[in-house]
């Protein structure tokens, strides 16, 4: 039970974030906060023992398009990392209920 709650309240805050995907402008600096919250919700499904198999590939991906100054691709491939990471702490925190 003490591990569940913790769960159940990051998957209503990433309930609340993830439904806030809007077109993002493809600049070096989005593109970087991209990568940066798409690692943060891996790291949080991670914690809860549920990280996705292929979100890190997608994180090391979009990272290389970054590299690569391709700043729409890197943005749109942190957001389904991200995507992936949410979905994983909702899943995490059924399987605990």
């Amino acid at each position: 039970m003490t591990r569940m709650l913790p769960l159940v309240a990051a998957a209503l805050l990433i309930s609340a974030c993830a439904s806030q995907t809007a077109k993002i402008e493809p600049t070096e600096e989005n593109s970087a906060a991209a990568i940066a919250a798409a690692e943060t919700a891996n790291k949080a499904a991670a914690d809860a023992g549920f990280e996705w198999r292929d979100t890190g590939k997608i994180i090391k991906q979009a990272k290389k398009a970054a590299a690569n100054k391709e700043y729409a691709k890197s943005i749109e491939l942190a957001q389904k990392a991200e995507r992936q990471g949410h979905n994983a702490v909702k899943q995490a925190a059924s399987a605990y209920k």
